[in-house]
């Protein structure tokens, strides 16, 4: 089936604010937020505020995620050509 030029115009947006937000680690900064999640002393004084925060934060970058990025079906791919998002984990200095 052929697409009409909105539909061409709009995957080319698409992926270009894939590579956008691939390129601005978006995925990253919630994973971040998850380790300092799991950092946090329950014991502290601060907990709930910093608990608050992180969970407050990702739940943000991931509606911002899942706003331009939404799941693609395996369909969409192979009919689309569209290209997968490439996540680099890296592990921060002294963790084995």
């Amino acid at each position: 089936m052929a697409k009409t030029a909105a539909q061409k115009n709009r995957a080319i947006r698409q992926g270009e604010l894939r590579e956008y937000l691939a390129a601005r680690g978006g995925v990253s900064y919630v994973l971040d937020n998850i380790e300092k999640i799991e950092q946090l002393d329950v014991t502290s004084e601060t907990f709930d505020k910093e608990l608050t925060k992180h969970k407050v934060a990702n739940e943000q970058r991931i509606r911002l995620l899942n706003k331009y990025l939404p799941d693609i079906k395996e369909e969409h791919i192979i009919n689309d050509e569209a290209s997968p998002i490439v996540v680099n984990i890296v592990k921060p200095d002294g963790i084995d």
